[in-house]
């Protein structure tokens, strides 16, 4: 069979589109329809080798289940969401922090599986003011177009009274402006708000000159997770991600993790992986020799 009667084959199985191919081998959606019909002019041997690649790269990637961490119901966990709840029930604004990999994310995912009135906001260096509040617009059904104080407004007629809350994960990330807009969005509607990030997160709510003392004079509560998430979590986060594991593998896990579960994650991935591609055991040494190729 020619190799791209394969990726026909490959296609129709799927059912993807001949754009999905050429955006993964980098070519255009004709050169794909040219190559599959036998019409490609081009250098038919190199475009074969490039299919090949891409066609093995796909099935590997099917074949290849990840594991993933279980959310595990810790009591750091179980403390996320009573603050969570509070800023939920009471209208509050709430600042959780702490440095990353320990959870805060994973904690603010799973409240909103649980509370789907719950509107979570994952922002990044790039969010403006403008940016953040259309995309809680987005999430509401608001007018997501318009001057900074037209999408104000459609946010503040859409959640007033409404009992919702705001989770702002990375709020780190956030301008001035943007904050000062959210501030203004709670106090008008007397919805939750959680801000959640990095130690610096708590220096930019103050602002280099004070600028947000009215946002930071707003904020009932704040919950520092610290620096690590305790060897006692991370053993049970992975007793119940993985079934029958050793005392000693599971003890190899918690010491490789240093305290944290972005860390852990990888290795459990990384190890698992190993195993399957040298048919080995997860064990400790499987542990230690996947450690030694871990930056952070």
């Amino acid at each position: 069979m020619s190799i791209a009667q394969d990726l026909q084959n490959y296609i129709n199985e799927r059912g993807i589109s001949q754009g999905n191919v050429a955006r993964g081998i980098g070519k255009s959606p004709a050169t794909i329809n040219q190559y599959l019909q036998g019409k490609y002019a081009g250098d038919v041997a190199a475009l074969d080798k490039m299919v090949a690649a891409w066609l093995q790269t796909q099935r590997e990637r099917a074949n290849d289940i990840r594991t993933q961490l279980s959310y595990t119901y810790t009591t750091t966990a179980r403390r996320i969401e009573e603050v969570l709840r509070l800023a939920h029930v009471e209208g509050e604004t709430v600042v959780l922090y702490g440095q990353a990999g320990l959870g805060k994310t994973s904690a603010l995912e799973a409240y909103v599986r649980r509370n789907p009135d719950a509107i979570m906001i994952d922002s990044d260096p790039s969010y403006s003011a403008k940016v953040l509040l259309s995309c809680i617009a987005a999430e509401v059904g608001a007018e997501s177009r318009g001057s900074l104080h037209q999408l104000i407004e459609a946010l503040i007629k859409k959640l007033k009274d409404s009992g919702r809350i705001i989770l702002v994960d990375e709020a780190e990330n956030l301008p001035l402006r943007a904050l000062e807009c959210l501030r203004r969005i709670h106090d008008k509607t007397g919805i939750g708000l959680v801000l959640a990030g990095m130690p610096r997160l708590l220096v930019n709510l103050r602002g280099s000159k004070g600028e947000l003392k009215q946002l930071y004079s707003r904020v009932a509560f704040r919950f520092d997770l610290g620096d690590v998430v305790p060897d006692c979590e991370l053993e049970a986060i992975i007793n119940q991600s993985i079934n029958g594991i050793e005392a000693d593998t599971v003890q190899a896990l918690v010491v490789a993790a240093h305290g944290n579960t972005r860390r852990l994650a990888k290795l459990v991935r990384g190890v698992t992986r190993m195993t399957k591609v040298n048919n080995r055991p997860f064990d400790v040494a499987m542990v230690k020799e996947f450690e030694k190729m871990l930056i952070s």
